[in-house]
Protein backbone atom coordinates (compact mmCIF):
# COMPACT_ATOMS: atom_id res chain seq x y z
CA UNK A 1 0.00 0.00 0.00
CA UNK A 2 2.88 2.34 0.83
CA UNK A 3 4.27 1.88 -2.69
CA UNK A 4 0.91 2.88 -4.14
CA UNK A 5 0.96 6.21 -2.29
CA UNK A 6 4.53 6.81 -3.40
CA UNK A 7 3.36 6.94 -7.03
CA UNK A 8 -0.07 8.51 -6.45
CA UNK A 9 1.29 12.02 -7.25
CA UNK A 10 1.80 10.77 -10.80
CA UNK A 11 -2.01 10.86 -11.07
CA UNK A 12 -1.76 14.64 -10.66
CA UNK A 13 0.72 14.74 -13.53
CA UNK A 14 -1.46 12.53 -15.73
CA UNK A 15 -4.58 14.54 -14.89
CA UNK A 16 -2.72 17.78 -15.65
CA UNK A 17 -1.53 16.47 -19.01
CA UNK A 18 -5.05 15.37 -19.96
CA UNK A 19 -6.44 18.79 -18.96
CA UNK A 20 -3.82 20.56 -21.05
CA UNK A 21 -4.39 18.35 -24.10
CA UNK A 22 -8.18 18.70 -23.94
CA UNK A 23 -7.85 22.48 -23.55
CA UNK A 24 -5.45 22.78 -26.47
CA UNK A 25 -7.79 20.67 -28.60
CA UNK A 26 -10.72 22.93 -27.67
CA UNK A 27 -8.76 26.07 -28.52
CA UNK A 28 -7.66 24.65 -31.88
CA UNK A 29 -11.20 23.50 -32.74
CA UNK A 30 -12.55 26.93 -31.74
CA UNK A 31 -10.06 28.74 -33.95
CA UNK A 32 -10.85 26.36 -36.83
CA UNK A 33 -14.57 27.06 -36.37
CA UNK A 34 -14.00 30.83 -36.41
CA UNK A 35 -11.95 30.60 -39.63
CA UNK A 36 -14.66 28.70 -41.52
CA UNK A 37 -17.74 30.33 -39.92
CA UNK A 38 -19.99 32.88 -41.55
CA UNK A 39 -20.73 36.11 -39.64
CA UNK A 40 -24.23 37.60 -39.52
CA UNK A 41 -26.28 39.74 -37.15
CA UNK A 42 -28.72 37.92 -34.92
CA UNK A 43 -30.79 38.24 -31.79
CA UNK A 44 -31.13 36.18 -28.62
CA UNK A 45 -34.73 34.92 -28.83
CA UNK A 46 -34.61 32.89 -25.59
CA UNK A 47 -32.23 31.80 -22.86
CA UNK A 48 -32.19 28.24 -21.54
CA UNK A 49 -30.74 27.66 -18.10
CA UNK A 50 -29.17 24.32 -17.17
CA UNK A 51 -28.08 23.36 -13.69
CA UNK A 52 -25.13 21.13 -12.87
CA UNK A 53 -23.90 19.86 -9.52
CA UNK A 54 -25.70 19.65 -6.20
CA UNK A 55 -26.00 21.62 -2.99
CA UNK A 56 -23.33 24.28 -2.60
CA UNK A 57 -21.76 23.10 -5.87
CA UNK A 58 -24.92 23.83 -7.88
CA UNK A 59 -24.09 25.95 -10.94
CA UNK A 60 -26.40 27.53 -13.50
CA UNK A 61 -25.27 27.94 -17.11
CA UNK A 62 -27.18 30.05 -19.60
CA UNK A 63 -27.41 28.87 -23.18
CA UNK A 64 -28.78 31.55 -25.54
CA UNK A 65 -31.14 30.58 -28.32
CA UNK A 66 -30.02 32.51 -31.40
CA UNK A 67 -32.25 33.61 -34.26
CA UNK A 68 -30.50 34.80 -37.42
CA UNK A 69 -30.70 34.72 -41.19
CA UNK A 70 -27.92 32.95 -43.07
CA UNK A 71 -26.14 34.56 -46.00
CA UNK A 72 -28.25 32.26 -48.21
CA UNK A 73 -31.46 33.73 -46.71
CA UNK A 74 -32.53 30.84 -44.43
CA UNK A 75 -33.92 31.87 -41.03
CA UNK A 76 -32.39 29.75 -38.29
CA UNK A 77 -33.28 29.46 -34.61
CA UNK A 78 -30.87 27.30 -32.64
CA UNK A 79 -29.35 26.94 -29.21
CA UNK A 80 -25.84 28.34 -29.11
CA UNK A 81 -22.91 25.92 -28.92
CA UNK A 82 -21.49 27.90 -25.96
CA UNK A 83 -22.80 29.51 -22.81
CA UNK A 84 -23.20 33.26 -22.65
CA UNK A 85 -24.35 36.10 -20.42
CA UNK A 86 -26.52 37.53 -23.20
CA UNK A 87 -30.18 38.06 -22.37
CA UNK A 88 -33.37 37.68 -24.35
CA UNK A 89 -33.67 40.45 -26.93
CA UNK A 90 -29.93 41.22 -27.05
CA UNK A 91 -28.55 41.73 -30.53
CA UNK A 92 -25.26 40.02 -31.24
CA UNK A 93 -22.99 39.02 -34.06
CA UNK A 94 -23.43 35.30 -34.72
CA UNK A 95 -20.91 32.86 -36.13
CA UNK A 96 -22.42 29.80 -37.81
CA UNK A 97 -21.13 26.78 -39.67
CA UNK A 98 -22.11 27.14 -43.35
CA UNK A 99 -22.37 23.34 -43.67
CA UNK A 100 -24.65 23.12 -40.58
CA UNK A 101 -26.15 26.50 -39.67
CA UNK A 102 -27.64 25.04 -36.48
CA UNK A 103 -24.09 25.02 -35.11
CA UNK A 104 -23.76 28.65 -34.06
CA UNK A 105 -22.44 30.82 -31.27
CA UNK A 106 -22.22 34.49 -30.32
CA UNK A 107 -19.05 35.95 -31.83
CA UNK A 108 -18.03 37.28 -28.40
CA UNK A 109 -17.54 33.71 -27.10
CA UNK A 110 -14.84 32.61 -29.52
CA UNK A 111 -11.75 33.75 -27.64
CA UNK A 112 -10.88 30.28 -26.35
CA UNK A 113 -10.17 29.46 -22.76
CA UNK A 114 -6.70 29.03 -21.38
CA UNK A 115 -8.00 28.19 -17.89
CA UNK A 116 -7.69 24.45 -18.52
CA UNK A 117 -4.05 24.84 -19.49
CA UNK A 118 -3.32 26.82 -16.33
CA UNK A 119 -5.17 24.26 -14.15
CA UNK A 120 -3.27 21.45 -15.88
CA UNK A 121 0.08 23.10 -15.24
CA UNK A 122 -0.84 23.59 -11.58
CA UNK A 123 -1.79 19.90 -11.25
CA UNK A 124 1.51 18.86 -12.87
CA UNK A 125 3.54 21.09 -10.54
CA UNK A 126 1.72 19.71 -7.48
CA UNK A 127 2.27 16.14 -8.66
CA UNK A 128 5.95 16.67 -9.37
CA UNK A 129 6.54 18.40 -6.02
CA UNK A 130 4.80 15.65 -4.05
CA UNK A 131 6.51 12.95 -6.10
CA UNK A 132 9.96 14.27 -5.31
CA UNK A 133 9.02 15.17 -1.74
CA UNK A 134 8.04 11.50 -1.22
CA UNK A 135 11.53 10.44 -2.26
CA UNK A 136 13.26 13.02 -0.05
CA UNK A 137 11.71 11.73 3.15
CA UNK A 138 11.99 8.05 2.27
CA UNK A 139 8.25 7.75 1.65
CA UNK A 140 7.28 7.92 5.34
CA UNK A 141 7.69 10.30 8.25
CA UNK A 142 9.97 8.11 10.40
CA UNK A 143 11.91 6.51 7.57
CA UNK A 144 12.44 3.27 9.57
CA UNK A 145 10.33 0.16 10.06
CA UNK A 146 10.49 -2.63 12.60
CA UNK A 147 9.43 -6.10 11.52
CA UNK A 148 7.26 -7.78 14.12
CA UNK A 149 7.44 -11.55 14.81
CA UNK A 150 4.14 -12.04 12.93
CA UNK A 151 5.74 -10.60 9.77
CA UNK A 152 3.96 -7.22 9.82
CA UNK A 153 5.83 -3.93 9.86
CA UNK A 154 5.61 -0.99 12.26
CA UNK A 155 6.91 2.50 11.53
CA UNK A 156 9.34 3.61 14.23
CA UNK A 157 11.67 6.52 14.83
CA UNK A 158 15.09 5.86 13.37
CA UNK A 159 17.90 5.29 15.89
CA UNK A 160 20.28 8.23 16.33
CA UNK A 161 23.06 8.39 13.78
CA UNK A 162 21.13 6.76 10.93
CA UNK A 163 20.81 9.39 8.23
CA UNK A 164 17.62 8.34 6.49
CA UNK A 165 16.27 10.92 4.08
CA UNK A 166 18.99 13.43 4.77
Amino acid sequence: MKDLFQYAPLLFVAFGLVLILVSIRGIINGKRFVRQAQRVQGVVSDVRTRFTGRGEHLRANQWPVLTFTTLEGREITTEAATTSDLGTGDETEVLYDPQDPTTAMPAENTGGSYGGIVAGLIAIVIGVVFFFFGFWDGGSKSGCELQRPDGSFESVACPPGIGIGG
